[in-house]
């Protein structure tokens, strides 16, 4: 499986900024649903704190805007959970004051509906208020995109490869 990562690695370092091939991000899939959760989880961690790949707020809401509705409604509500009292204001502030009333720190509970109602534009502020409030939220969503590798393989090849990096560390 090493050989495999490192291939891969190789594959996506050599894409650079260029759009990572659709055999590489099946690959990638394939050997990020055989690695453990806690290294895929590590590596997405890596990869939301790197400045050589985009903002948290941006990689959450490129994966919002290629997730199932299920998984939208689990993004958000755990941003919004992660964000404690502060969510309210925030939803209200980006014009979703209807929503606002959905928020509350104990038990985040946004509709699939809701959920849905969200930009990519929107949830990457909320992403961004909720790190800037709660630096541990990294970690949370991590752990969420862990069980979601199909959104993680749309990231960028150099979010990818840190990925793997770590992958191939763990074994």
């Amino acid at each position: 499986m090493n050989e495999n990562i490192g291939g891969l690695m190789q594959q996506l370092l050599g894409v650079g900024a260029g759009a990572v091939p659709e055999a590489a991000r099946e690959e990638f899939h394939q050997v990020a649903q055989q690695a453990s959760p806690e290294s895929l989880s590590q590596g997405i961690a890596a990869a939301f704190n790197s400045e050589q790949t985009p903002s948290f707020g941006s990689m959450v809401a490129h994966m919002f805007g290629q997730a199932n509705p299920d998984q939208k409604t689990g993004i958000v509500n755990r941003l919004i959970g992660g964000m404690g009292p502060s969510a309210a204001a925030l939803l209200s502030q980006l014009g979703l004051s209807g929503l606002a009333g959905q928020a509350n720190a104990v038990t985040p509970n946004l509709t699939t509906d809701q959920a849905a109602q969200l930009s990519t534009g929107q949830v990457q502020q909320i992403a961004t208020q909720a790190q800037s409030v709660n630096p541990g939220i990294v970690g949370t969503m991590s752990n969420f995109y862990a069980q979601h590798p199909v959104l993680v393989k749309t990231l960028g090849a150099v979010a990818l490869s840190m990925v793997l990096g770590r992958i191939g560390r763990g074994r």
